[in-house]
């Protein structure tokens, strides 16, 4: 098993790319070192987070938004065959949000048998 695990950085996306963060991921059921399936997921404390995120998949992005909260478990964004990044960026959960909640994040990967 491969374990990756990283932050979130702090500030809002909203007129500032540099709070971005970019995840590069291992080849998802392939790849020269045989990785199985990718699992990327995100957790919180301190109060409830949103997130924006763009999925790279070799000629399009694939947008969405993930809520992660402070009183709940890890939430999963899905991977899959042909994704290769993943840029992560805050965007406002609510009016009392400041963007400096802690957010984590997780890769977890096997090799194939």
């Amino acid at each position: 098993m491969a374990l990756v695990i990283g932050r979130v950085d702090p500030g809002f996306l909203d007129g500032h790319p540099e709070c971005a963060t970019i995840i590069p991921l291992p080849p998802q059921n392939g790849g020269a070192v045989g990785w199985s399936s990718v699992y990327v997921s995100f957790a919180c404390d301190f109060g409830d987070a949103k997130l924006r995120t763009a999925v790279w998949n070799g000629g399009s992005w694939r947008i969405g938004e993930l809520l992660v909260t402070s009183a709940g478990g890890r939430v999963t964004l899905p991977i899959r065959d042909g994704d290769q990044k993943i840029s992560i960026g805050r965007i406002k959960a609510d009016d009392k949000d400041q963007g400096l909640t802690p957010i984590g994040y997780m890769i977890e990967t096997t090799l194939k048998a």
